[in-house]
């Protein structure tokens, strides 16, 4: 069932909530067109707007619509934050619910605060999911039992350094150089002082956490939806991430 605006006050507020939702999710980590396809949703759910168009980019969000002879038009710049899929499904849930007409315009906005309020998962627990992981990526790449069990202590550091770097807001170049490069120290210096059978297989599993394969994903799926520019920065931010990471691994390396 489709709803209607009442007047220039719900077409200010449509329009407020329209790039709200659109900025969060896009700071979240969705793709580009499943953003677009978002607000999108969101404006066929009203049957008195025209030429309803959004442009969505890795760094800014344009939404528009027309509703009683007015151009409607917000902007918002996006600064890219921490990944949180669980967010991102419940934010695009709003959409369908607008569609479907089980969501009005002051409900959605009390579902969406309710949705950015949530909290993420504890540090503690998303350091002992890592460490978890520890020993059987090590086996997978070559490593043996005892190999799997420094990986455990390695990947603990990693762990600790990266939800460090998140709270202070560390940049994604400077966070990933320096996580490879700390584990692949530690890891070679360890390796002096106690046998490891395979040290390159624990380096491979503390840079796993670091590896951008959500952002390769994200601009595979935008290559995929036609949406070409927004695939080539989400690639081009990839090999820059990636850069920081190998020049981690080659000091870390050199030093020892």
């Amino acid at each position: 069932m489709l709803q209607s605006l009442q007047d220039e006050r719900e077409a200010k507020k449509l329009l407020n909530f329209s790039v709200k939702i659109a900025k969060s999710m896009l700071s979240y980590g969705a793709e580009v067109y499943r953003v677009e396809d978002t607000v999108n949703r969101i404006y066929k759910s009203f049957d008195n707007i025209k030429a309803a168009n959004s442009l969505v980019t890795y760094n800014f969000v344009i939404v528009s619509f027309i509703y009683n002879d007015n151009t409607y038009t917000a902007m918002r710049r996006v600064v890219l934050g921490d990944r949180d899929l669980e967010k991102i499904a419940l934010l695009n849930d709003i959409s369908r619910k607008m569609v479907m007409g089980g969501c009005t315009l002051d409900y959605a906005f009390k579902k969406m605060r309710e949705i950015k309020a949530k909290k993420r998962y504890p540090a503690y627990i998303v350091i002992s999911a890592l460490m978890m992981s520890a020993p059987f990526f090590a086996i997978m790449f070559g490593g043996t039992f005892k190999d799997s069990l420094y990986a455990i202590l390695i990947m603990a550091v990693q762990a600790i350094f990266i939800n460090f770097t998140a709270k202070y807001k560390v940049t994604a170049f400077v966070s990933n150089f320096l996580g490879a490069f700390i584990t692949t120290l530690l890891v070679m210096v360890v390796s002096k002082v106690l046998f490891i059978y395979n040290p390159f297989s624990i380096i491979i599993v503390s840079l796993m956490p670091l590896v951008p394969g959500v952002q390769v994903t994200n601009a595979v799926r935008d290559f995929m939806a036609g949406d070409y520019l927004s695939g080539m920065i989400g690639i081009q931010a990839a090999i820059f991430v990636s850069t920081a990471i190998a020049l981690g691994v080659v000091m870390g390396l050199k030093l020892v």
